[in-house]
């Protein structure tokens, strides 16, 4: 095992306050896992130091439970290895600043990196228009982007949002109000429905044109079983002006 100042010594000879900063959980055993205090090793319940076992037993068990152990203070950070965490396993390597900012890999294939503040990646100045800068995938399973107390701003020159399955769908949910503001606006599907539990306004400022390729429009209301002759009129009229818009090519 090698100390902080990165000497080889008899693990025997040190304490458990030269060798962990605070608790350090030890692997689980039959008789169930502890966690380390900053005791003495003569001390260390853990070892049986108080049960009486002999030194060789003593340096036995200490050599099985540290033998990938390894941790070393710098001004500023702390470099660890073989660190058996509470919720991620055994840790193969932890950075860690005195202020508890840092980036942990652990056995069992988990990354961690946290800082205080804030992240900044940033890259691409060498990059082209058509390069790929940042790259983020998953093989498997979930990518989740949370802002629980702020905003969530994706932003570029355009911005793509595509459902690959072949049952794929694109989710938009929202608990107040969804405002879509841009000069134009395309909807362009197979089927396509518009319901609204309670009003609904469909407002132009200038003209307002409904049409249907294979046939008359259909129109109903809840209060009136029949509609008006002089409104079937008008909606027949404007039916009949726009396929011959649609037909001559000027749409």
């Amino acid at each position: 095992m090698t100390n902080s100042n990165n000497s080889t010594t008899d693990p025997t000879q040190q304490t458990l306050s030269d060798i962990s900063i605070g608790p350090l959980a030890f692997e689980d055993d039959p008789d169930g896992a502890q966690i380390a205090s900053t005791q003495d090793m003569d001390d260390a319940s853990e070892f049986g130091a108080n049960a009486g076992i002999s030194t060789s037993q003593l340096d036995k068990e200490f050599e099985e439970r540290f033998e990938k152990f390894y941790q070393r203070r710098y001004p500023g950070f702390t470099l660890s290895s073989g660190l058996n965490t509470m919720g991620h396993g055994k840790a193969e390597l932890c950075l860690t600043t005195d202020t508890a900012q840092a980036l942990h890999f652990y056995e069992q294939g988990n990354c961690k990196l946290g800082s205080r503040n804030s992240i900044e990646l940033k890259t691409g100045d060498k990059a082209t228009g058509d390069d790929i800068s940042v790259f983020i995938t998953a093989e498997n399973g979930h990518i989740k982007i949370t802002a629980p107390n702020g905003n969530l701003i994706l932003q570029g020159s355009n911005v793509l949002l595509e459902a690959t399955d072949a049952d794929g769908q694109v989710t938009v949910k929202s608990k107040k109000n969804m405002y879509l503001d841009a000069p134009s606006l395309t909807v362009d599907t197979d089927y396509a429905t518009i319901a609204a539990s309670s009003d609904m306004l469909l407002y132009g400022g200038n003209d307002t044109l409904v049409y249907c390729e294979s046939g008359p429009v259909e129109t109903a209301s809840g209060g009136d079983p029949i509609i008006a002759t002089s409104l079937t009129e008008k909606i027949l009229a404007a039916l009949k002006n726009a396929k011959m818009l649609f037909t001559s090519g000027a749409i």
